[in-house]
């Protein structure tokens, strides 16, 4: 089909497609709310895994290089010249789709470095103690700005080359996307796995919302079955990755349910095995000052004690 032909295409959108594809968007919006409610709630970013954060946001900039470097997408926004504004925004909608979800991914993102500095600082000065210890409350701020910066290059990076291509060679702007596509399926895999390793360590949840694993998993899910109902087996590369995310994240609220039921049982232990998960460091930290409140050395009274007109307690003056 031509470009013309195309165009003509768009200019007729379906009106029951695009209720689904704002619903879609609108269920995806209300699946990281809690998310992102659960995180500055409890102001720390302790339960989130560093690598889940780091593959997943490399991974929506690809997803994102991948759609505008089609060029399908290309002639849809070229359409929105000579189409009206709802035509062009139908039109435009499953790349719209595709970019608010990785903004939405984003925003845990920038989430997870502003609250693990600000929990960082907060075991600095002494304003609460940190979660899980000094030294990897401190690891974590470090980990999380390096993050950070490798996501922003990585996507100025992606950025630059793309404009490179779609610049001096359009002809290999399918190989690119296609290329960006096999990045997005391989890191969207992966990524859950070192947060399934992480909740498994802690023993708990953490900062990781599970109401935002169970409002996400059947929109993974019905996503991928939709996919599967439209290509067949012969397109399986399409949507296996979707069933895969969906499988794992489905392990991962079976085991946030698990350490959910305990804490609720035995909230005391919960927290005892929490916090026996950097016990040493929290102990031998010499940066940290709310830590000295939490195991006084046994050489020392618990209160202390008055002093006499010379400066000295009672027990010193004792023979």
């Amino acid at each position: 089909m031509d470009n013309s032909g195309r165009c003509r295409e768009l200019s007729h959108p379906s009106l029951p497609q695009f209720i689904t594809g704002c619903l879609l968007m609108a269920w995806l919006l209300v699946s990281y709310i809690p998310q992102w409610a659960r995180i500055i709630s409890r102001k720390s970013a302790e339960g989130l895994s560093t690598l889940y954060i780091l593959l997943g946001s490399t991974s929506g900039v690809c997803a994102v290089g991948n759609i505008l470097m089609l060029p399908s997408s290309q002639v849809d926004i070229g359409c929105c010249r000579g189409n009206s504004p709802f035509s062009c925004i139908s039109g435009l909608l499953g790349m719209l789709q595709v970019v608010f979800g990785i903004a939405c991914f984003w925003t845990v993102l920038f989430l997870y470095v502003f609250y693990s500095e600000d929990e960082a600082d907060a075991e600095m000065t002494g304003r609460r103690p940190s979660l899980s210890g000094p030294e990897l409350t401190f690891r974590r701020a470090r980990h999380a700005w390096m993050v950070l910066l490798l996501v922003c290059a990585f996507a100025f990076a992606v950025l630059l080359v793309s404009a490179l291509i779609r610049a001096l060679g359009p002809q290999y702007a399918q190989a690119w996307a296609d290329g960006l596509g096999v990045a997005v399926a391989v890191l969207a895999c992966v990524q859950w796995v070192p947060q399934i390793l992480t909740t498994w360590r802690l023993r708990s949840l953490g900062s990781l919302s599970l109401a935002y694993l169970c409002l996400s998993a059947p929109y993974t899910w019905a996503f991928g079955i939709s996919l599967a109902a439209r290509f067949g087996l012969i397109g399986w590369s399409t949507w296996i990755v979707y069933l895969l995310v969906g499988t794992m994240q489905f392990i991962l609220i079976v085991t946030g349910v698990v350490f959910l039921i305990r804490e609720r049982r035995n909230p005391g232990e919960a927290k005892r095995a929490s916090i026996r998960v950097d016990f040493a460091e929290w102990n031998h930290s010499r940066r940290s000052v709310a830590s000295s409140n939490i195991a006084p050395d046994e050489r020392r009274p618990l209160l202390p004690q008055p002093r006499s007109s010379d400066g000295r307690s009672p027990s010193a003056r004792r023979p």
